[in-house]
């Protein structure tokens, strides 16, 4: 019988479903497969109008954004962590990685008419941990949200620190294009997981950036990430970073 673990990725003990790696390799190929479509269009003279230049290539960018994301994901679930030396470690600015984060989907938000809102852009508030990573953490979750959100919503950031306990917390809170099921909520931050609602508009997938952000949050940070429903449709992601300092 063949093997369908890769092991070895991951948390030690743990091993990656092959069916799994092959919805990897089908997400990241399908956006560059998009991107070489779009050069060669560009280089043969097809697109002649420039608005339509300009649209195009913030497309094909947006595209090879998302298998940056994408590759990012696996190297860190193929490194695994070790935790974090002092070293490692740089003042986190939250606005300014939170509108980072944003930034890489602009473009697919403004063909599904979705618009990442920042509520308070101006304190700067900050914690101590690796500004790589909880960008990371963000933009997997703004993924989530704009990949399965429905049109013409709003995905509203927070930040702020707690007064008591001097969490830093970040609240990501969107609108599903589908109604969210109870209860495999629970489950939204398993390795491989997806649920009803992401089948229904993305066929295949890899079930792995919401993993690995509690994984960033909770093993590298110290810090926590839940989720929860709002409603029907309303999904509300909240993150806990500890030792922040108000801006």
């Amino acid at each position: 019988m063949v093997n369908q673990t890769a092991p070895g990725i991951g948390k030690p003990g743990e091993s990656l479903d092959l069916t799994l790696l092959a919805n990897f390799v089908h997400q990241v190929v399908n956006p560059l497969n998009g991107v070489a479509g779009t050069l060669d269009n560009l280089a043969e003279g097809l697109i002649k109008e420039e608005s339509r230049r300009v649209q195009r290539l913030a497309a094909a960018r947006a595209q090879i954004e998302e298998c940056i994301t994408l590759m990012r994901n696996l190297a860190f679930l193929a490194k695994g962590s070790g935790g974090m030396s002092e070293a490692e470690l740089r003042t986190v600015v939250l606005p300014q990685v939170i509108i980072e984060a944003a930034m890489f989907f602009q473009e697919d938000g403004k063909t599904k008419l979705i618009e990442i809102h920042l509520d308070d852009r101006k304190t700067q508030n900050r914690v101590v941990g690796r500004p790589e990573l909880i960008r990371q953490v963000l933009m997997n979750i703004f993924d989530n949200c704009v990949k399965y959100g429905k049109h013409s919503s709003q995905i509203r950031v927070s930040q702020w620190i707690q007064s008591g306990t001097k969490n830093a917390i970040i609240v990501v809170s969107g609108q599903s294009l589908y109604p969210i099921n109870p209860d495999e909520i629970r489950h939204i931050f398993d390795l491989g997981f997806r649920g009803t609602n992401a089948r229904k508009i993305v066929a295949s997938g890899t079930g792995i950036g919401l993993y690995i952000c509690k994984q960033i949050v909770e093993r590298d940070h110290g810090g926590e990430l839940h989720v929860q429903t709002e409603g029907a449709n309303g999904i509300k992601f909240t993150i806990k970073l500890p030792g922040g300092e108000t801006g």
